[in-house]
């Protein structure tokens, strides 16, 4: 038998859904029987899945960008006829009341935050974090987090009760805009990035606290290996552009003449959507957000909100009534 590729063998997929009849994909159907496509049916397959991206990307076109993040949240548990959108993401940002201790994920060693840091993590609902991005702290409290706690890119509040999460951070940075951060973390994308899980292992770049855009050149080590400082940025509803105070390497940037300094322009737009899948069988797997920087584009994979909003607009998979309705408002609230 041929050994399909993972584009060749989604459009006979599709093809068969969408003509009943089984293709043969390496397996075959029970109730019918396997044929073999024309030419004529795999180009109009394609042709089918190509609009079908397209609608997908005009829709996802329309957020703005200072909402990105918002499409990594997720539905509340229990039975899917009720489902809704979680009201807290890892993604919003906090400033403390007062000093936080965290820990890593064996609990024998601590570090804490001082008053007034500002950090990205969950809130339990009732006003406490459960944990915090350390990529996204300052560059001095990173520091810290990584001396004491080590390799880690989730810290823990040592304690439940923390009052960590009461605080908004309200102000519009480079890092946050509405107490959600801008971009937490967005990997870098090559050809790995068509399997899934491929964000863990690949470099990525984040904006921290003090607004400074750092490159990590391994998905696995979340101390930055180098970063920059975002001196000034612009923000509108289709794009975000920084101005950094020097190179920075692993980024597409223009040198720009800002003042009587010299700085660099870097601008971010979102893009194609893209489904990764497994690199052991070739199922599809998780969707993806493109967010194009000049020549090097990053992306960020979304949740089971918007990939829900996605499935029911390019029918690859089935999305129930009510997640349907739910994440069709949710997402079209981010336009």
């Amino acid at each position: 038998m041929i050994k399909l590729t993972s584009k060749y063998a989604a459009a006979l997929m599709l093809l068969g859904a969408v003509t009943g009849v089984g293709i043969a994909t390496g397996t075959t159907t029970a109730h019918a029987k396997t044929k073999t496509p024309t030419t004529a049916q795999i180009a109009a397959a394609r042709a089918k899945m190509a609009a079908n991206e397209k609608k997908v990307d005009k829709a996802i076109d329309k957020i703005d960008i200072s909402n990105l993040s918002n499409l990594n949240s997720i539905y509340t548990y229990g039975p899917s006829a009720t489902q809704t959108v979680q009201p807290y993401n890892m993604y919003q940002t906090y400033k403390l009341k007062s000093p936080l201790t965290l820990t890593n994920e064996f609990r024998h060693k601590t570090v804490t935050l001082p008053k007034g840091s500002v950090v990205t993590g969950l809130n339990d609902g009732n006003g406490n974090l459960q944990n915090i991005d350390n990529t996204t702290l300052s560059i001095k409290n990173q520091e810290k987090v990584f001396k004491k706690l080590g390799n880690w890119h989730y810290s823990f509040a040592m304690s439940k009760n923390n009052s960590g999460a009461t605080q908004k951070y309200m102000r519009t940075t480079a890092f946050s805009k509405k107490s959600v951060a801008s971009f937490p973390r967005l990997s870098v994308k090559t050809t790995k990035a068509q399997y899934d899980n491929a964000a863990s292992s690949l470099p990525f770049i984040s904006v921290t606290a003090d607004s400074q855009l750092a490159y990590h050149s391994k998905g696995g080590i979340y101390k930055a290996t180098r970063y920059a400082k975002i001196k000034k940025f612009k923000r509108t509803h289709a794009t975000v552009t920084y101005y950094l105070n020097k190179r920075l390497s692993g980024v597409t940037t223009k040198k720009a003449k800002v003042g009587k300094s010299t700085q660099y322009k870097l601008s971010f737009k979102l893009g194609h959507v893209f489904q990764s899948h497994d690199s052991y069988n070739g199922d599809a797997g998780a969707y993806n957000i493109t967010v194009n920087n000049g020549k090097q584009p990053f992306f960020l994979p979304l949740n089971d909100v918007a990939e829900s909003y996605i499935s029911a607009i390019n029918g690859n998979e089935y999305v129930s009534t009510n997640d349907k309705k739910v994440s069709t408002v949710f997402v079209e609230g981010l336009y």
